[in-house]
């Protein structure tokens, strides 16, 4: 019999205990199936231009997003795809939000989508995910 051991969470994207990591604080909204946040992002996690987030960061951003709302949904999912259309440049050290919405559940996938805005709601990215559901047994 395998045993499920609790490990401390470390993500990257959301977890407080991962001192380099982003820290993004989460909300789920039960009702709407909905997941939100906020964050402003410091200029170390900028790309090739000066005061701009590097793309690979709000590809992130967007997975977490949706991941929170698998998470909150109780599924034990791993990320299967992610498809980002990034349609202009976040900016650092300014406010980001974020929103992903649950789509629909086949099976073992799961689809959810997301947006990244900024501060006078134009939308910088959007994505689309498809999550697999796992055992949560396989996984221990």
């Amino acid at each position: 019999m395998k045993v499920l051991r609790k490990q401390k969470d470390l993500s990257f994207g959301t977890s407080p205990h991962n001192e380099q990591g982003l820290k993004l604080h989460l909300e789920f909204d039960e009702d709407t199936k909905t997941a939100y946040g906020e964050i402003i992002l410091p200029e170390w996690y900028q790309g090739h231009k000066a005061d701009k987030v590097h793309p690979g960061i709000i590809s992130l951003m967007l997975d977490e997003v949706m991941m929170k709302i698998n998470q909150s949904m109780n599924l034990e999912v791993n990320t299967g795809e992610v498809t980002v259309r990034y349609l202009q440049q976040a900016k650092t050290n300014e406010s980001l939000y974020l929103r992903g919405y649950f789509v629909k559940k086949n099976k073992k996938i799961i689809e959810n989508r997301a947006e990244l805005e900024n501060d006078i709601g134009k939308i910088i990215a959007r994505a689309k995910g498809k999550y697999i559901e796992i055992d949560p047994l396989d996984e221990a």
